[in-house]
């Protein structure tokens, strides 16, 4: 015989459940082949077209400008903003502590064969620039931008923010791939070692 606490505790289980026999409403399904429909549709409609989301700086970006002979040139502008502005910023400063300027520096400044071998190659380790030493990595830019592209860039910031030196040609890239080859970063000792001290 069942106790009254069994009893109690027997009342306040909840019933055991049971398969239900309502099938899935209508709307649902319909919404359902809608959605399968719209998906499938925009996939196939996208097919052939360029990427477009994602983090712009994973695309080299190439910009086209016209110039006064009527030629056309890379805007090194263009790619700076997209490529280097994150850290040297849009004025050329750079981030005290962090990043070094690109307005002013000795290393830019320079044999443009130095700016090459950094943005083509790298840098890694401690370096000085104005006096202030800056611990890091860049990254290399070789692999994602092209000559021409590196080139853009270089002349690009080389007369910014006060910079007042000649422009760099895409066949100094094209030299500088030919020496050295796809190498790793180079260090402040390495750059000073072949180039000279700037």
């Amino acid at each position: 015989m069942m106790s009254q606490k069994e009893h109690r505790a027997q009342r306040r289980e909840a019933p055991e459940p049971e398969e239900g026999d309502r099938g899935v409403p209508k709307i649902v399904i319909a919404w359902i082949v809608v959605l399968l429909f719209w998906g499938v549709g925009y996939y196939v409609w996208q097919i052939g077209k360029p990427m477009l989301g994602g983090d712009s700086r994973s695309v080299p970006v190439q910009v086209v400008a016209n110039t006064e002979g009527g030629a056309s040139s890379i805007d090194g502008g263009a790619i700076y903003s997209a490529q280097c502005s994150a850290c040297h910023q849009a004025s050329g400063l750079g981030i005290p502590g962090a990043f070094p300027p690109l307005a002013g520096s000795e290393w830019l400044l320079a044999d443009p064969a130095i700016a090459v071998s950094i943005v083509h190659d790298g840098l890694q380790g401690a370096i000085e620039v104005a006096g202030v030493s800056y611990a890091g990595v860049m990254p290399p830019f070789g692999a994602t931008l092209s000559s021409a592209d590196i080139a853009a860039v270089l002349t690009h910031v080389r007369s910014e923010w006060g910079n007042a030196a000649t422009p760099v040609e895409a066949l100094l890239v094209d030299e500088h791939v030919e020496r050295f080859g796809e190498r790793g970063p180079w260090s402040e000792e390495e750059l000073i070692d072949v180039f000279g001290k700037p």
